[in-house]
């Protein structure tokens, strides 16, 4: 017999959030076709329809609102039971969930979490990588309480720290006969590949950098996007974590713009006033501790 359980709600609750299945999919760890049937349970449960399509994008039923509203007033009491059990009797529980943007996740954290698990030998840990929207999206869900983005973060619903300072630097193959420095108004005269819109990266730049770019080429991976450079005459802004490797080994050069130098924080984000967990809360406190490269 089929129940309204924790599990289905939360998978409603999320795509009702990002209005999408695909997105619900990929933050919730499981595959599409799962989260469209667990839908489809609720719906033959209930005898309702949740959502309807408009212009391409989800959006709730009369129906599907009157459920959000109960489902996230349960979710946010079954996590506010679970983390009372935990603190009061001592419970342990080592589930650790959380977003982090492509350069975060990729570049700067397998060696903080690595270290992170040798004190904490308990831990079981779901990371989810994608990009600074997607891992707000996830923190305003609840799909995980803890973000780190390298985007700039411009919302009063956030409690936003900065823990590392990062360089978004100009890179040209090695092959690429283009000067060692540029003005702003040379660009125009480049192509370029790109990060897709909604990554930190990209948002920095565009931030910076007060002009259209000719973006030929839009790549979701920025270790890709260092790898294709290498090989073509296009132009990019990466992290200079993740093009180290390559500007060592003399397969891209760095160049300089003018009057311009792009620095962003990576910051850990959480909704305002929510009550972590004892390893959610070990956590934060261990990369605000950490705040230097790894």
């Amino acid at each position: 017999m089929e129940v309204l359980d924790y599990h289905k709600l939360k998978i409603f609750k999320t795509v009702a959030d990002l209005k999408s299945f695909s997105k619900a999919a990929d933050i919730l760890f499981l595959s599409q076709p799962t989260i469209t049937l667990q839908i489809k349970k609720i719906e033959n449960y209930l005898g309702i329809t949740l959502f309807k399509r408009r212009k391409n994008q989800l959006e709730l039923t009369e129906e599907g609102r009157v459920l959000y509203e109960y489902a996230s007033k349960i979710l946010d009491d079954y996590n506010q039971m679970e983390n009372a059990i935990s603190s009061r009797f001592s419970v342990s529980k080592n589930f650790l969930t959380i977003g982090a943007s492509s350069t975060i996740g990729e570049y700067f954290l397998p060696e903080i979490l690595s270290k992170f698990y040798k004190d904490n030998p308990d831990l079981k840990l779901n990371l989810f990588i994608g990009n600074s929207k997607e891992v707000a999206e996830g923190v305003l869900s609840k799909v995980f309480n803890i973000g780190l983005v390298e985007d700039d973060i411009q919302s009063n619903k956030f409690d936003i720290k900065p823990f590392y300072e990062d360089e978004i630097i100009l890179i040209s193959s090695v092959k690429n006969d283009i000067p060692d420095e540029l003005s702003v108004e040379d660009l125009d005269k480049y192509k370029f590949i790109a990060r897709e819109t909604g990554s930190g990266t990209r948002n920095v730049v565009e931030k910076y950098i007060k002009t259209k770019l000719n973006t030929v080429m839009e790549v979701s991976s920025s270790k890709s996007i260092v790898n294709i450079v290498e090989n073509t005459d296009l132009l990019a802004f990466v992290s200079k974590l993740i093009s180290l490797d390559s500007l060592n080994k003399g397969l891209i050069k760095h160049i300089k713009i003018k009057n311009v130098q792009i620095i962003r924080n990576f910051s850990i984000i959480t909704q305002k006033n929510i009550r972590l967990s004892p390893i959610e809360n070990r956590f934060y406190i261990y990369i605000l501790k950490n705040k230097v490269a790894p």
